[in-house]
């Protein structure tokens, strides 16, 4: 009798278990096509760099993502920065779940207040591109380092040969304003597109002038070797002018003179 109680109640627990996921998806309402998305984007007629997202769909939330950011809001004015045509990208969360859908814009104004610091030409050339290699004429372009105590490699120095030696000689970034804040990375693995921004008001006193930032990309040999690996997003800006860009990137946490990875970068020629 006990033996067909427990084989009854453990029947009832399965049962229930496997019911689950279906009557979530009951639960679930009807997705709204975006088709039937209701909303409006429009320009300032004297400056059309001013473009404002409104959501009129009953019962969906809008997500926008407008090249230079990503908003919320349901109803906001947003600045794109440079000229360009850019494709808004829009997400709806329904009712039975997630809706794209995209609307383009052409801009022919620039925004007076976007790109004011010298720094931004100096790594970019703007909308057309700058591309940055290793500085070969250093004598370490790449390797390690103390944090906040060295300015280049200074532990494991490697120069254009040794560079040459770990197979990433070659690669390179390309960073450009046309249309975003866009980074390709160039590697014997392939080709890799993000973005990047730069901070220039979190530099460390002495050492560092801002932070070089990047989004799904990295820079060339941009990992920590003794961590599996792991990509660094976050570098410090040691130096930065039109003919070199200096970064240091170390692992959250990491205290004066703990490790630090330095790359060093010119122009291609």
């Amino acid at each position: 009798m006990k033996k067909i109680l427990i084989y009854a109640f453990v029947g009832l627990l399965v049962t229930l278990i496997a019911c689950e996921p279906i009557e979530i998806r009951d639960e679930l309402g009807a997705i709204v096509p975006a088709s039937d998305f209701d909303y409006e984007i429009t320009q300032d007629p004297n400056n059309d760099y001013l473009v404002t997202l409104k959501n009129n769909t009953p019962g969906v939330m809008f997500s926008w993502n407008y090249a230079w950011g990503v908003t919320t809001k349901q109803e906001t004015t947003v600045r794109m920065l440079v000229p360009g045509t850019y494709t808004i990208k829009i997400t709806g969360t329904t009712a039975g779940g997630l809706v794209y859908d995209e609307y383009e814009v052409t801009v022919t104004d620039t925004d007076p207040d976007a790109f004011q610091e010298p720094e931004w030409e100096m790594l970019t050339n703007m909308a057309s591109g700058k591309t940055w290699t290793w500085d070969t004429s250093l004598p370490g372009a790449y390797g390690n380092g103390g944090y906040k105590g060295c300015f280049s490699p200074c532990w494991w120095v490697l120069d254009g040969p040794a560079i040459d030696e770990q197979g990433y000689l070659n690669d390179k970034m390309i960073l450009d304003l046309n249309g975003g804040r866009n980074m390709t990375l160039v590697s014997s693995e392939g080709t890799t597109k993000g973005s990047f921004n730069i901070d220039l008001t979190d530099g460390v006193d002495g050492w560092s002038v801002g932070k070089f930032i990047t989004d799904n990309v990295h820079v060339p040999a941009g990992w920590d070797p003794n961590s599996g690996n792991a990509p660094f997003y976050r570098y410090d800006i040691l130096e930065i002018s039109a003919e070199e860009l200096h970064l240091a990137a170390s692992q959250p946490g990491t205290g004066d003179w703990g490790e630090a990875w330095f790359y060093m970068f010119s122009p291609e020629e």
